[in-house]
């Protein structure tokens, strides 16, 4: 089934926690610790695969999760990393952050990636913090939590041309007769319900195998399709990326004119871009009527458009007449035209490799902020008191606070190490910080005692 807007989850995998162990070997009964650290959590990859041309799979399950780093060991042994999860996505698929409406990637080339959401980093295990003052350290870090996003992702199919026009004016006849796509075609309106994507070879019209171009049949165009009406407004998008359009006008209709006009003012409407875009005029079913009303139709047309001189294409997508010239010079135009800057993000690499999501702040810069006061209990004495309070945000130490295991003593004395190496203390005192204060990152509360 066709869909082409989603909003799914993805969970990384976290990362495996580091390991605390002392080394027990004979005649070494002083071996120190030898706890090994945790594995990285496994990223979720969205990857883009040319042969799918829907999200519906993203529709029946929206909840992804990689899977988890392997915890260390002993003997110094690092735990495994989790292996990524790679979701494969049609070409064309836009991913937003749904919470932020941030465009985080365009995925347009067949195997191209984009990590969506990273592992978690493991964590180190004690024999990492051995030092010449800290000999046996009781403690190791927790794995870190994977990324969490909520990702929209929106289908804009990639193609060449695109074929539009009003229902029933032959658009899906047109697209089996010359592309290896097979839509379902019936003798009355709506027929299509969904975008079909298909290529075309010139092999079949006297070219060679190699030569080929993508085109798009899009449906449910009608007046009022870009302010919702009938189905226009859910595939006026997948037009966005033709770098031409093939206007397939039914000539039969006595308002043939009229109908050619509703589909451009519809086209513009959605999108003022689109209405300047190359279009290659077709007059479709002229083997139901006769010549001299071909004539008279062409001729009416072009005194309403006459830049369009020399330049309308009569077929019959039904028996296949007159396709040949009709292809040829499409695909001519698509080699000339083969720059389509305007479809894709440049900022994408040419090459598929993983792309990250980019931190603008520097991980070694920490800010503090001043919250208001609250009453907390003293530790050691149980007795409540009113403390001023202080939040102090920075990627990396609010990594470290987030993989500390609180309940361990050593381990939150390394926290309060960390903070006087990064200097926290010196802008805490700058804030007016007293003793008792409580300094909250990554949600843990920490009591200030002095430097």
């Amino acid at each position: 089934m066709f869909c082409d807007e989603v909003v799914v989850s993805f969970t990384a995998g976290r990362g495996g926690d580091g390991c605390v162990s002392y080394r027990r070997e004979a005649h070494r009964p002083k071996g120190g610790p030898d706890g090994g650290d945790g594995g990285k959590g496994a990223a979720v990859v969205l990857r883009g695969n040319e042969n799918l041309n829907t999200l519906y799979d993203f529709n029946v399950k929206k909840q992804f999760t990689a899977e988890k780093g392997g915890n260390g060991s002993s003997n110094d042994k690092r735990g495994r990393g989790g292996r990524d999860l790679v979701l494969d996505v049609p070409l064309g698929t836009k991913i937003f952050d749904d919470e932020t409406g941030e465009f985080l990637a365009d995925i347009v080339r067949h195997n191209q990636e984009f990590v969506v959401a990273e592992g978690g980093r493991g964590g180190f295990g004690n024999a990492h913090f051995k030092s010449s003052t800290r000999q046996l350290p009781s403690f190791a870090e927790m794995g870190e939590p994977g990324e969490f996003v909520v990702a929209r992702m929106e289908l804009q199919l990639v193609a060449d041309v695109a074929i539009v026009g009003i229902p029933s004016a032959g658009k899906s006849t047109l697209i089996s007769r010359i592309s290896d796509a097979r839509p379902k075609i019936g003798d009355y309106p709506f027929t299509t319900l969904i975008p079909n994507l298909g290529v075309v070879s010139l092999e079949k019209f006297g070219g060679k195998s190699s030569e080929t171009f993508v085109v798009a049949d899009i449906p449910g165009l009608i007046e009022g399709a870009s302010e919702g009406k009938g189905l226009g407004d859910q595939f006026l998008r997948h037009i966005s990326r033709a770098a031409g359009m093939i206007h397939l006008i039914d000539v039969t209709q006595p308002d043939f004119l009229e109908n050619y006009e509703i589909i451009n003012k519809e086209i513009a409407n959605f999108n003022e871009d689109l209405a300047g875009r190359k279009q290659f005029v077709v007059f479709n079913k002229i083997d139901a009527i006769t010549e001299e009303d071909a004539e008279t139709a062409k001729e009416l047309f072009l005194e309403n458009y006459p830049e369009y001189k020399g330049q309308i294409y009569t077929i019959s997508a039904v028996a296949g007449k007159n396709l040949k010239r009709l292809v040829l010079d499409i695909y001519e135009w698509v080699q000339e035209n083969i720059d389509r800057s305007f479809e894709l993000d440049t900022s994408q690499p040419e090459e598929s490799f993983k792309i990250f999501k980019p931190h603008l702040e520097d991980e070694r810069v920490n800010l503090v902020e001043k919250l208001k006061s609250k009453m907390v209990v003293d530790p050691f004495t149980y007795e409540e008191y009113k403390a001023k309070v202080f939040k102090v945000t920075g990627k990396r130490l609010e990594q470290i606070v987030t993989m500390t295991n609180e309940h361990n003593r050593e381990a939150r004395e390394r926290v309060y190490d960390v903070l006087g190496k990064m200097n926290v203390y010196r802008e805490l005192r700058r804030q007016g910080i007293e003793l008792g204060d409580v300094i909250e990152i990554a949600g843990k509360d920490f009591f200030y005692r002095g430097d």
